[in-house]
């Protein structure tokens, strides 16, 4: 048994006007393939669907049967259509985005929020990982962006600046200079400091030790750790200080106190992935974060 889908068309057509002539004009053909096409069904499913009078045309109740079941056929058709579509455009599907810890206090939210109030069919998969694990969740496929901190990428990685920030101080309360409304970075000569492994955020180990450098002296590292919230806990813990971007400020934990540096050096943050990436929501991923880093550029 073959049905054709433009007779489940006219046929549905011709139930909901019940009249040949307004069927065809709807469909913009002429009367006599309408009719045509109809008795070719009919003969399909060897069932008659219409009676048929010289005033008037009805539903036979297997045509009314078959009515039932011929909409929710060309409408699961119409929308997996559209979602077909919709999915090569990128407007739906999956996004599988990798961040780092700092992202999340300053670029992560508000570009998820743009990208989703512009793709709300499409589904967004975060995953927090550490600097030195994105680059390899890219290149592999089982992330389809990133955004982080900007390091050495290995060949076949492409990288969009989208925000900066100055780096500031973050010091125990109890800190004598605390209470200043500017740190001097060269007054944190004598500091332990608590910062990241080199291996882990390769970008901003090497920002704090040169900001450091420029102000005559070499950071005294106490302790490092890979999370910029558990550097926070531990300097309002008074184990040290250190410097951090200032969206980390944010936190206000009990304990930090955050100031801003004389001459800071300035971090970035962007979006990083691999343009032979074939996800068609990447596409729309990167035109949302251009636009939302031209914002940004706009704002500062």
């Amino acid at each position: 048994m073959t049905i054709e889908l433009r007779q489940l068309r006219y046929f549905v057509a011709l139930a909901d006007t019940l009249h040949f002539g307004r069927a065809a004009t709807q469909l913009h053909i002429t009367q006599p393939p309408l009719s045509r096409q109809i008795a070719a069904l009919e003969d399909t499913l060897g069932a008659a669907l219409f009676v048929r009078s010289s005033r008037q045309v009805e539903l036979t109740a297997a045509g009314r049967h078959f009515h039932e079941h011929a909409v929710r056929v060309l409408a699961a058709l119409d929308g997996a259509v559209r979602s077909t579509q919709a999915t090569a455009r990128g407007e739906r599907g999956v996004l599988r985005v990798g961040f780092t810890m700092s992202a999340a206090w300053n670029v992560l939210p508000a570009l998820i929020r743009r990208y989703g109030d512009a793709f709300p069919a499409a589904e967004i998969q975060l995953s927090e990982v550490v600097p030195r694990e994105l680059d390899e969740a890219l290149l592999s496929g089982r992330a389809d962006v990133g955004i982080a901190f900007p390091w050495q990428r290995p060949d076949g990685l492409e990288y969009l600046r989208v925000h900066a920030e100055p780096l500031w101080a973050v010091l125990p309360a109890g800190h004598p200079l605390a209470a200043a409304a500017v740190v001097a970075v060269g007054e944190l000569a004598d500091e332990p400091f608590i910062t990241f492994p080199a291996a882990t955020a390769p970008a901003l180990h090497a920002l704090v030790a040169g900001c450091c450098r420029e102000h005559g002296f070499e950071p005294r590292i106490r302790l490092e750790t890979h999370l910029q919230q558990t550097i926070v806990n531990l300097v309002a813990e008074g184990l040290g200080v250190s410097l951090v971007p200032r969206s980390m400020s944010r936190m206000q934990l009990a304990g930090a106190v955050f100031r801003p540096i004389s001459s800071p050096r300035v971090i970035e943050q962007g979006v990083i992935w691999a343009p032979n990436n074939a996800n068609p929501c990447l596409a729309r991923f990167l035109d949302c974060a251009r636009a939302f880093g031209e914002a940004m550029a706009g704002g500062d």
